[in-house]
């Protein structure tokens, strides 16, 4: 709704993060605020993602690779495969770590908005108290006082 309305805000630019300062692209924007825009900016910036898409597969080294997935699907010849431990490559134990005494506050661009994960850390493997913000109902939080005094019928026209 940002970028629909003349604001051009995108995490990615804002906040730096991961390798998106690498890649040569332009925050998508509208100026008119109504759901063209919303859409416009939509189509805009999955044009902008392939383009980002296309810069950092031209980034790749080349040289060999092994793709361990194909390697899993040809039982026949690699019997080891069958084994129980890489029947369930993708559900082995992620590892753990420490999260400190403090508040954490980490956000991203999702793509309905920014999505934000807040953590109270007390120095265990697991957060004390955490809240993950989603992008899609936050703008619902004025809705209670736009609809103060209308009646119930008006809200099905």
């Amino acid at each position: 709704m940002l970028r629909a309305s003349e604001i051009k805000w995108d995490l990615r630019k804002v906040d730096h993060y991961e390798c998106y300062d690498e890649f040569d692209w332009e925050i998508q924007w509208q100026k008119e605020g109504d759901s063209l825009a919303r859409y416009l900016v939509r189509i805009s910036e999955m044009t902008e993602s392939i383009k980002i898409i296309q810069q950092a597969l031209e980034g790749i080294p080349g040289g060999p690779y092994e793709n361990l997935e194909i390697r899993c699907f040809d039982r026949e010849r690699d019997p080891e495969w069958n084994d129980f431990e890489y029947q369930f490559i993708s559900k082995k134990p992620s590892p753990t770590f420490e999260l400190p005494r403090q508040e954490l506050y980490a956000r991203m661009e999702a793509p309905k908005g920014e999505l934000g994960i807040f953590l109270i850390g007390d120095q265990s493997g697991f957060p004390w108290r955490w809240k993950i913000r989603p992008p899609g109902f936050i703008n619902l939080q004025i809705l209670p006082q736009l609809v103060k005094r209308m009646k119930a019928g008006a809200l099905s026209h």
